[in-house]
């Protein structure tokens, strides 16, 4: 279960570009909005943010609902202000129960050929009907279209965790992206490699990580029935290092009997590793709803017990946007 948005900047890099999301110069003003709805199995209910695996399967209900305002002052200036709730309730496992706000807020201006821009997102993450997590992320970045049909996504982000029970978790995050679009299909389907670098630095030591995510994803976009459909198939890879050294002994009878010292230790950091297959397929039933099926599986592996372990989602949601 993730409570903190991973994926802000691309929905950005694709309206820079795509024709056919970009506000034109006499549409000053533009909303979008969303409901969707939907049921999910999980093999193993998760908190990735506390490394916290229940080994215990569940189904729940799922909803995501956003409202998104465009503004476009000038033909070369953009404005998005935009706020989602999304959420899901298990069967069972209630104490896995989750909402996220997310509010957000992005400029950018195009000095062809180069893009500017800074964002701003903050959620706020209940776990449990309890007040759980809030993440804010402020970024600039710096965009380029290559040719016709690559676009380059570079940025530097600021970041901070607050748990409402966990201090020691609490932490400052520097981060760095850098994201490559590769467009065809008259720009209706994408191939995404994207790159991400942070340092985290927690009030507790033992929370102290570097991270690197490597990120692919095929997007691809059709006619099918007279309806439009998307297909989405993703990779992630995540290498976390933590700085904390434990030291060991190999045996207790290994301890020198006059001095009291191990004669033989090892010492140990903790590093983490994950890697995350995705498919989804959002089926056009009309021009307002959609049906979108979806499965994913993660192998976590860690020489801490509790985030090691694989699981596997699939679930099917209704979606309406207008």
């Amino acid at each position: 279960m993730q409570l903190i948005p991973r994926t802000l900047a691309v929905p950005l890099a694709l309206g820079l570009f795509a024709p056919s999301l970009v506000v034109h110069a006499e549409d000053k003003v533009r909303m979008n909005g969303h409901l969707e709805g939907g049921y999910q199995y999980d093999s193993n209910v998760t908190v990735d943010e506390l490394n916290t695996s229940s080994d215990q399967s569940d189904e729940a209900w799922v909803f995501d609902a956003g409202l998104e305002g465009v503004l476009k002052p000038t033909r070369a200036l953009n404005v998005t202000l935009g706020y989602s709730l999304s959420g899901r309730r298990y069967q069972n496992l209630d104490q896995f129960d989750q909402d996220i706000h997310l509010v957000s807020a992005d400029i950018s201006y195009d000095f062809d050929p180069v893009t500017v821009g800074t964002s701003y997102h903050y959620s706020h993450a209940t776990l449990g009907s309890d007040p759980f997590l809030d993440f804010r992320r402020a970024s600039v970045y710096l965009g380029r279209l290559i040719g016709e049909d690559v676009y380059l996504l570079a940025s530097l982000q600021d970041k901070s965790k607050d748990f409402d029970d966990s201090e020691a978790r609490d932490a400052d995050i520097r981060g760095v992206s850098l994201d490559s679009f590769f467009f065809f299909n008259q720009a209706r389907s994408h191939l995404l490699v994207g790159l991400d670098g942070d340092r985290e630095d927690a009030e507790a030591d033992a929370y102290d990580n570097d991270l690197l995510r490597v990120r692919l994803a095929l997007v691809h976009k059709f006619t099918l029935g007279g309806e439009d459909n998307r297909l989405r198939l993703g990779w992630r890879y995540e290498d976390r290092e933590y700085d904390e050294v434990t030291v060991t002994s190999s045996d207790p009878l290994l301890n020198d009997p006059l001095t009291g010292d191990l004669t033989e230790r090892s010492t140990s950091k903790r590093a983490d590793r994950a890697r995350i297959l995705e498919a989804s397929w959002r089926i056009g039933l009309n021009e307002v709803f959609s049906l979108e099926p979806s499965i994913s599986w993660g192998n976590y592996t860690s020489n801490v017990d509790s985030a090691d372990y694989d699981k596997t989602v699939a679930g099917v949601s209704l979606r309406a946007a207008f």
